[in-house]
């Protein structure tokens, strides 16, 4: 069975808040991007089985756009404190702890730990160049990468996936 993983960006967000990084909610230009990058992963046909996503206020938010974009809003939503403030072996933990029924996955997180586990997940040679330079380069908010894969999840590892696309929503 062929697997779809799609790695997001949080979209734009608050510069601060009162109550520290944790609780930057989306800025208005971010609601709008992230309904906008789900509807193309809807006209894409990337509707996921099941997201993970970080707890903090903006990828939560994001998560919701998305959904809401991708018309889309009752898939069952995973979170975890290392989902925010873990680094690419924990998301990859989460990833792998994915049931193996599960077709398509949206990870919705933070830069550069979405970045880094994309690059790290990506088949050098058979991925597509462009998309991995985009990834290389810089992730912008409300930005996704698909990657499809041909492992069950438990065995994800680097080197295993195969970068098909990116894409940066704005509205």
């Amino acid at each position: 069975m062929t697997r779809t993983l799609v790695v997001v960006r949080h979209a734009k967000a608050e510069q601060s808040h009162p109550q520290g990084d944790y609780s930057r909610e989306l800025a208005p230009r971010g609601v709008a991007d992230a309904q906008v990058l789900g509807r193309w992963l809807a006209e894409e046909e990337l509707l996921p089985d099941l997201v993970l996503s970080s707890p903090a206020a903006r990828t939560r938010q994001t998560t919701e756009q998305l959904l809401a974009g991708a018309g889309v809003p009752d898939v069952e939503v995973w979170g975890g404190r290392g989902l925010y403030d873990g680094g690419p072996a924990q998301v990859l933990d989460a990833v792998r702890e994915v049931p193996e029924e599960t077709a398509t996955l949206w990870l919705v997180g933070h830069q550069p730990v979405m970045g880094i586990v994309t690059a790290g997940l990506a088949d050098q040679q058979r991925s597509d160049r462009r998309a991995l330079d985009a990834v290389e380069d810089h992730v912008p908010t409300a930005s996704c990468a698909v990657l499809t894969l041909d492992v069950d999840w438990a065995e994800l590892d680097s080197g295993q996936a195969r970068l098909v696309a990116f894409h940066t929503a704005r509205a």
